[in-house]
């Protein structure tokens, strides 16, 4: 009676497991046959067992609609670099998620990239290294671990970290992984180079986990951002697209700004901050924010918080408005610029017209970028590089 049993088991189990694989090479063959290479081909990320996932080095393919290339240190750039820095070498670690990657831009527009031709344009006898190691769908902790990893290798002469109002979301205590965190990282990695549908598996498990964890007004705010960038990722991204390109854009007087108004949009949620400290991951973006400004005070990196935070926009007129925004800016700066310089772009924007800054509340394309470039040169030079002999 019990091997009968145990055998109904076996012969179940083994029939479930048959099916499973059937289905699962259904679903590949499927993935492979309407598979959009313009959208990201296979292989562009890696697994990490740190950082969860990291940029696969070498990469040559499609991401966010745009052509992009991976140089063997996992940076995006079309560019190799030696690790030996000269004399003349002022290197400049940029980090951060999909807004510093460029998600959806070409890389000559990226504002890590415009941040470099504006530095060189300025001083021209320094052979400034500007290192975009943007990861789409970072968060503030992967990023720590990012330098925590690669900046004794990397030794930049200074460490940017991007942030963008997603970032709170899914930190986590930043530790040396294990043994078995790292053998998971090997064989996530093999299947990420070579099974089409892992991607597609990732995507669903997300999408499940950020519906059961609850929304708030944040989240809310979080959907309304994604859904412009889905917009963006719909269409062809390339070289000659209108929003690639960058243009003059017009400057709107300080006296204008007090009577902006835009009583068709309305204004964020009153209680949009006390939502986003009470995402999960809460405490663990405030740890690793101060981890940043620890390494900062103890001298091991020079460190500057870049925060890409943009006002409301109003359609009629073609404005950015206040509705609330400023308020959250400042939340953010308040945490970052404790320690540690920082310096958001949401005051450029408000003198600006959204209609001439392709994107920028998500992922920015040409002139957006740009103005962030701009900001961020503004203040390297008049702040952070008017201290040092060597850049004065």
């Amino acid at each position: 009676m019990i091997n009968r049993i145990v055998k109904r088991i076996v012969t179940s189990a083994a029939a479930t497991l048959v099916a499973l694989l059937v289905v699962g090479l259904g679903i590949e063959i499927w993935t492979r046959a309407t598979w959009n290479d313009r959208r990201g081909t296979p292989g562009f990320f890696l697994s990490d067992p740190a950082r969860i996932q990291r940029l696969s080095p070498g990469y040559r393919g499609w991401f966010g609609g745009v052509p992009v290339t991976i140089n063997r240190l996992g940076l995006r750039d079309d560019r190799d670099y030696a690790i030996e820095k000269s004399p003349r070498t002022f290197r400049i670690l940029v980090l951060g998620d999909s807004v510093t990657f460029g998600d959806g831009s070409i890389n000559e527009h990226t504002y890590p990239f415009l941040l470099e031709q504006r530095l060189k344009a300025w001083k021209p006898e320094i052979d400034w290294q500007v290192w975009n190691a943007g990861v789409p769908g970072y968060n503030t902790s992967q990023e720590l671990a990012h330098l925590l990893d690669e900046g004794p290798r990397f030794q930049p002469d200074l460490v940017i970290v991007g942030f963008f109002e997603n970032d709170f979301v899914g930190n986590y205590p930043v530790r040396t992984p294990g043994v078995a965190a790292r053998a998971r990282s090997v064989v996530l990695s093999f299947l990420y180079r070579h099974v089409y549908s892992t991607e597609l598996y990732k995507r669903l498990y997300l999408q499940l986990a950020w519906k059961m964890s609850g929304e708030t007004s944040y989240r809310q705010r979080l959907v309304h951002v994604a859904a412009e960038e889905q917009m963006t990722a719909k269409r062809a991204q390339i070289d000659d697209l209108e929003e690639q390109q960058l243009t003059e854009y017009a400057t709107l007087p300080d006296e204008a700004l007090a009577s902006i108004r835009c009583p068709q949009t309305p204004p964020l949620d009153a209680n949009i901050l006390q939502a986003i400290q009470g995402e999960a991951g809460w405490s663990d973006w405030v740890n690793a924010v101060r981890r940043f400004q620890r390494l900062h005070r103890d001298g091991v990196y020079s460190v500057v918080f870049f925060a890409s935070v943009v006002p409301l926009e109003c359609r009629d007129p073609d404005v950015f408005f206040d509705g609330g925004s400023a308020a959250l800016n400042a939340f953010y700066m308040k945490y970052l610029g404790d320690g540690t310089p920082a310096v958001s772009i949401y005051d450029a924007f408000r003198r600006l017209r959204p209609s001439q800054m392709p994107f920028a509340s998500g992922h920015a394309l040409g002139n957006a970028n740009a103005v962030k470039a701009e900001v961020l040169f503004r203040y390297l030079r008049d702040g952070v590089f008017a201290q040092s002999p060597r850049l004065r």
